[in-house]
């Protein structure tokens, strides 16, 4: 199965947007949002805010999985439909997709309570990363955005072998 070229192009463009509205928005709350909220302090204004922008990015991720499940599936079957797609492409498809199921569960975690972490190392990690899910998407998305480049040289050369 092969794609015509606009509409190639669209489904691309629009899984690339989805990923730049997702990531992009966690990385402008982790390395902006976050840090400048907590200069302000503790105050009901700031609860106001985080509550608003947590509401609204919250449309936009359920809006970006969307894109994400529908394109990504357009995508894969595309791709694993060639006839010299390699088992390197297969992997490292597999390890992107398990990733973003991830990141979608992790998603839906955000803004629930946590089980009480307890002390220790054990107790400092979970705190660390598991009450905030949206730090480790963040973390996750940037792997999943280098594993989709990876997935387009292994496509590249894959097809430039078959020519």
């Amino acid at each position: 199965m092969d794609l015509a070229g606009p509409f190639q192009v669209f489904i691309l463009w629009a899984h690339a947007m989805a990923a730049v509205a997702w990531v992009g928005g966690s990385l402008f709350y982790a390395a902006a949002l976050n840090p400048a909220l907590d200069r302000v302090g503790r105050t009901p204004e700031r609860q106001l805010l985080l509550a608003a922008v947590g509401v609204e990015f919250r449309d936009v991720v359920r809006l970006s999985i969307l894109v994400f499940v529908i394109t990504g599936v357009i995508l894969a079957v595309t791709r694993l439909s060639q006839p010299r797609v390699t088992v390197a492409y297969v992997a490292v498809l597999a390890v992107k997709v398990a990733l973003s199921l991830w990141m979608f569960w992790l998603a839906g975690r955000v803004g629930k309570p946590t089980a009480p972490g307890g002390s220790g190392w054990l107790a400092r990690l979970r705190a660390s990363w598991w009450t905030r899910p949206q730090y480790l998407i963040l973390e996750i998305g940037t792997v999943v955005y280098l594993l989709s480049v990876v997935l387009r040289v292994l496509f590249d050369r894959s097809v430039g072998a078959a020519l």
